[in-house]
């Protein structure tokens, strides 16, 4: 495996779900060096900032905003008082994982259009 693709994983060991990273890892073996820019030119989301955004504006849906759902960010802005703060708290685990998911999303996206 060449150095990109180890710097890649480096980089991504917190973006993405624990569970993919052998997987992952596998994958990027095969490919080839060629095909790697695609990869490096990906601008995925932190699950850490989404965490942080959850805890200090989470009752205002600015994690979900920052996450790219849009419209539950709108829902949860004008309806997560009424649950008293119960959904923020449990969307703080919902966001970070699906942060994580999304990335993955978007990894084998790219290595399924350079395969």
């Amino acid at each position: 495996m060449g150095q990109q693709a180890m710097t890649l994983l480096a980089t991504w060991n917190d973006r993405i779900p624990a569970d993919s990273y052998v997987l992952l890892t596998e994958r990027l073996k095969k490919m080839q060096d060629d095909k790697m820019s695609a990869l490096l030119s990906l601008n995925l989301k932190s699950p850490i900032v989404g965490l942080v955004l959850g805890l200090f504006f989470g009752l205002f849906g600015v994690d979900r905003f920052y996450k790219g759902d849009i419209v539950l960010g709108v829902v949860k802005l004008f309806i997560g008082w009424l649950t008293l703060g119960i959904w923020p708290i449990v969307d703080l685990f919902l966001v970070y994982k699906g942060i994580k998911k999304d990335n993955l999303e978007k990894i084998s996206n790219v290595l399924l259009l350079t395969s």
